[in-house]
C-alpha cells in the first residue's frame, strides 16, 4: 500500500532586527534544507519564519534546563491563540517563576501553576 509521510520540523534560533530585517540566514537555512532533502527524494512543501521579541512574549531559556519557554508568570496569554499557537508550543514551553528562577513547565514542580501536571 502506499502512502505518504508528512514530517513536521520545528526549529529556533535567537536573531536581532539586523538579520531579521535581510532575511538572508532564512534563505540560507531553506537551501541547505531543500539541497539536504533533495539526497533522499523529499521535498520542502513549505516553510515559514516568525518573529517574536523576547522581552514582548516574555521569552527566555529556563534556568535549569536551557529549554526555550514563555515565562506564563509574566505573559499569561501566551502567544494569543490562533492558528499557530499549538505549533510553537512544542518548540517553546510554557514555564513561569519559582524562587527567583525562571523554569520551564517541565522544571518546575507539579504543584506550580505552569508546572507539569501529572
Amino acid at each position: 500500500m502506499k502512502q505518504i509521510a508528512i514530517k513536521k520540523t520545528l526549529t529556533y534560533y535567537f536573531t536581532d532586527s539586523c538579520t531579521t530585517n535581510s532575511g538572508s540566514l532564512d534563505e540560507k537555512l531553506d537551501e541547505e534544507m531543500r539541497l539536504l532533502l533533495k539526497k533522499y527524494d523529499v521535498h520542502l512543501a513549505e516553510s515559514c519564519t516568525g518573529y517574536y521579541g523576547l522581552k514582548k512574549f516574555s521569552i527566555c531559556n529556563c534556568e535549569s534546563c536551557g529549554n526555550v519557554m514563555i515565562n506564563r508568570d509574566r505573559n499569561p496569554t501566551g502567544f494569543g491563540g490562533g492558528d499557530s499557537a499549538c505549533d510553537f508550543e512544542l518548540a517553546v514551553l510554557d514555564g513561569g517563576d519559582y524562587r527567583g528562577q525562571q523554569l520551564c513547565e517541565e522544571c518546575l514542580p507539579n504543584s506550580h501553576r505552569w508546572g507539569l501536571h501529572p
